[in-house]
């Protein structure tokens, strides 16, 4: 990258760097304590699980830099370690395209001094735990709640999801289990908690 880049791109990539090492530093340590289990984990899989969080965090690191870029900002803040090495740890770990998306906005915006602070450290560990299903559902839940303050029934968020009644009603249980919604008007619609809709703001595109 020449010398002409924005101030955010290098940024972006010294705290991946940055977390990368931190993290594999971190690793060394558990290998340490349990060395039969690191010396398995590196005959088996260590080097192509290794090469693949490697180009995950690259392509994670470039949607941010794009977003930041998009969005023309000039300097960013500086992560703070509670969310930066948890973050970056988690993000390189997750190879669906829609969650990647989900860790990038998260990144991007804890270094936009315009949204920093939407960002919290338990949005990392509430992103990590979700599934793309779960976010297809949190989509419409927010969407449909934004566009028209009403708040939908599980078959309904079945429907418009095109999932089994059977499926959302687990991952809307799992969405509840985060904390992130509930269940309200007896039990039978589905509303955003203070944290999901904090949540949201985080990782808003």
């Amino acid at each position: 990258m020449g010398d002409d880049g924005a101030p955010y791109e290098k940024a972006v990539e010294e705290t991946a760097k940055a977390t990368s090492n931190a993290v594999d530093l971190i690793r060394e340590g558990g290998r340490a304590i349990a060395p039969a289990i690191g010396n398995i984990y590196g005959v088996l899989i260590g080097d192509k699980v290794a090469a693949a969080r490697e180009r995950r965090l690259d392509e994670i690191t470039r949607k941010t830099k794009k977003i930041l870029q998009d969005r023309k900002v000039k300097d960013s803040v500086e992560l703070p370690e509670d969310i930066a090495i948890p973050l970056l740890e988690a993000a390189q770990s997750e190879p669906r395209e829609e969650l990647q998306e989900l860790w990038a906005r998260l990144l991007a915006n804890a270094m936009d001094p315009a949204r920093a602070d939407h960002v919290r450290p338990e949005f990392v560990e509430a992103l990590r735990r979700l599934q793309p299903v779960d976010v297809r559902i949190l989509d419409i839940v927010q969407k449909t709640l934004s566009d028209s303050s009403t708040l939908l029934q599980v078959s309904q968020i079945a429907e418009r999801t095109k999932l089994r009644p059977s499926a959302a009603e687990v991952s809307v249980s799992h969405l509840q289990g985060l904390d992130i919604v509930r269940k309200t008007g007896g039990n039978h619609l589905v509303a955003l908690t203070d944290l999901g809709k904090e949540l949201v703001v985080a990782v808003a595109p």
